[in-house]
């Protein structure tokens, strides 16, 4: 999933909704956000960010068509799509 296809699909939900990963069938909390000119890589840790946090982090980035990967260890995994739980207030990336 590229980067502006998910600010897009979290367009309408509220900024505190907080942000997870889903690797390997775990679910952890989305701790850190790294952009380069290539790509976005999403790193799981203790405590989740939240929508608007990750919407403030990348404001200035919405035109690039950059992929997103999560990171496990060392390998990258692609995000391919979300999964939106409104009684949890949060999105599981997959």
């Amino acid at each position: 999933m590229k980067l502006t296809n998910l600010l897009q699909l979290t367009n309408d939900i509220d900024s505190q909704t907080k942000l997870f990963l889903t690797i390997n069938q775990q679910v952890y909390p989305l701790a850190k956000l790294k952009i380069s000119s290539k790509e976005c890589l999403l790193y799981p840790g203790k405590q989740a960010m939240t929508k608007g946090k990750m919407i403030h982090l990348v404001k200035n980035i919405h035109g690039f068509d950059i992929p997103t990967y999560m990171v496990n260890q060392q390998e990258l995994l692609p995000v391919f799509g979300i999964q939106i739980l409104p009684e949890q207030n949060s999105i599981r990336l997959t």
